[in-house]
């Protein structure tokens, strides 16, 4: 027991359970209203200064709460990627095993809609400040490598390959057409709506990994 009548069972006062939790809504509320400023102006014109005023807070208060501009960008890309779920990774979870290589492969397609079309506007504005910052080109490499490890282990289970294709092209074939940068080309630029850009993807991955048989 303790004798502080105001602890709770973690042995933290109720004043310091409060100020944490007003703490991580102030993280919540500038991390919302910086992924709203760097969606409408882009990571340059999304001054720190832009940032804390959309929040409602300090220049020091979004700093002492974040760090960095960088920081924030990171987290808002990354919360928009995983969406409702606790990792990007728990993706992997609806795969079972006995899921056919055709199904396999939609469920990918199906999987890779659903992240483009909460991150879509995170990816291009992480890329656009990937060009003009050094450390940010960094983080996008980063995010790159995570996208491909997880390609991997979705692309691991398809059975009944191309003839001649062999487990890691797949996975880098599934990488290159199930990326940023073609959402970038079809939907964006082209006008594909989430669900045509869907059947391409499936069409595309079905055409390029699997056995003509399959």
């Amino acid at each position: 027991m303790t004798d502080n009548p105001d602890a709770t069972t973690d042995g933290r006062s109720r004043q310091q359970r409060v100020g944490e939790a007003l703490r991580e809504d102030t993280r919540r509320r500038i991390l919302a209203a910086a992924g709203a400023e760097f969606a409408a102006h882009g990571y340059r014109a999304a001054t720190v200064a832009k940032l804390a005023a959309a929040a409602g807070v300090s220049v020091q208060t979004l700093y002492l709460a974040w760090g960095s501009k960088r920081a924030l960008l990171r987290a808002w890309t990354e919360a928009a990627i995983a969406g409702d779920a606790a990792e990007p990774d728990d993706a992997a979870a609806r795969f079972g095993d006995d899921l056919t290589a055709g199904a396999r492969i939609d469920l990918i397609a199906e999987i890779f809609i659903e992240v483009a079309g909460r991150a879509a506007t995170a990816w291009a504005v992480y890329r656009d400040a990937a060009g003009v910052d050094p450390e940010i080109a960094d983080d996008w490499d980063d995010l790159q490598r995570r996208r491909h490890g997880l390609f991997t282990r979705l692309v691991g289970g398809v059975s009944d390959l191309a003839p001649g294709l062999s487990p890691s092209e797949a996975v880098d074939t599934a990488w290159a057409i199930a990326s940023p940068e073609t959402y970038d080309l079809l939907v964006r630029r082209r006008g594909y709506s989430l669900e045509g850009f869907r059947a391409w993807v499936s069409r595309s991955l079905r055409a390029a990994l699997l056995a003509p048989a399959t």
